[in-house]
């Protein structure tokens, strides 16, 4: 008898493997995790523009902000700081340079240089050639930078601490027929008229030139100025070489536009600027 029960159970055993159902209910397994997508690549960040080089590399505009101290050349009576102080305040105001403040705004309020401030620290547009003496600290560091680049500290020149930049070079060719008056910078001797004679006189020159007479041929007979001779053709100019006054208002022109009548520290301007040559 126990035989036959060991042969039964032998057989239900075989019987269940071969139906295929499972001997025992076990716990699912899960699916395998679907891989993760392969992440977008990333944009490629922004190249910056590259600093252009001037067209002509022995030329360049260059922009300062001077710091002077106490018995630094043509420093100010009214300065008072020492040398120190002068450098310890260029280091500060080159840190709001770099900081994001606007160089031409910082230079208009800060710089100790009365020629260069008022026209936001444009220093001049010079060749290597004409390089003017007084800024001779200036002209190796200059020509090392690139157009738009800060030099990375200040620079220790006879009149103080600069803050240096060099600016794209910007000219515009121009003629103007100058009224001058007595007291006027650069006025001869025979001048006699008043500022207010030379205003009026000014006036009445830009209303024959509205009235259709030629520039050239009123230029060279009215003109106080030396260019009257060319029809007061003065060539292209740089930024920083003009009076603060006619270079604000040249290059605010097209060419062919003429302006009013702009007064400078040497009189009465109307001024036409001409094409590129």
């Amino acid at each position: 008898m126990l035989r036959v029960a060991l042969v039964c159970a032998l057989l239900f055993t075989l019987l269940l493997a071969c139906s295929g159902e499972p001997a025992a209910d076990p716990s699912p397994v899960p699916a395998p995790a679907a891989a993760a997508p392969e992440p977008a690549p990333e944009p490629e960040a922004p190249v910056a523009p590259q600093l252009q080089d001037p067209k002509d590399p022995n030329e360049a505009c260059g922009q300062m902000i001077v710091v002077a101290y106490k018995g630094a050349k043509f420093a100010d009576d009214a300065i008072s700081r020492d040398k120190a102080a002068a450098a310890a305040r260029a280091a500060e105001l080159l840190n709001r340079v770099k900081g994001g403040e606007d160089f031409a705004v910082l230079a208009k309020g800060e710089s100790d240089a009365p020629s260069s401030a008022p026209r936001g620290g444009i220093m001049g547009t010079h060749t290597r050639d004409e390089w003017p003496e007084i800024h001779g600290a200036l002209e190796q560091p200059l020509f090392g930078l690139k157009v738009h680049e800060l030099a990375a500290e200040p620079i220790e020149a006879d009149y103080g601490y600069v803050l240096l930049r060099r600016c794209p070079v910007e000219k515009a060719n121009s003629r103007h027929i100058l009224v001058r008056y007595k007291g006027a910078k650069r006025a001869e001797a025979k001048i006699k008229r008043s500022k207010a004679e030379a205003k009026a006189r000014a006036e009445e020159l830009l209303g024959k030139l509205q009235g259709g007479a030629d520039f050239a041929e009123l230029a060279k007979k009215e003109s106080d100025d030396s260019s009257g001779e060319r029809g007061g053709d003065i060539g292209p100019q740089g930024r920083g070489r003009l009076s603060v006054a006619y270079e604000e208002a040249l290059f605010g022109l097209n060419a062919g536009e003429k302006s009013g009548v702009i007064e400078s520290d040497f009189g009465f301007h109307i001024i036409e600027r001409l094409p590129d040559p």
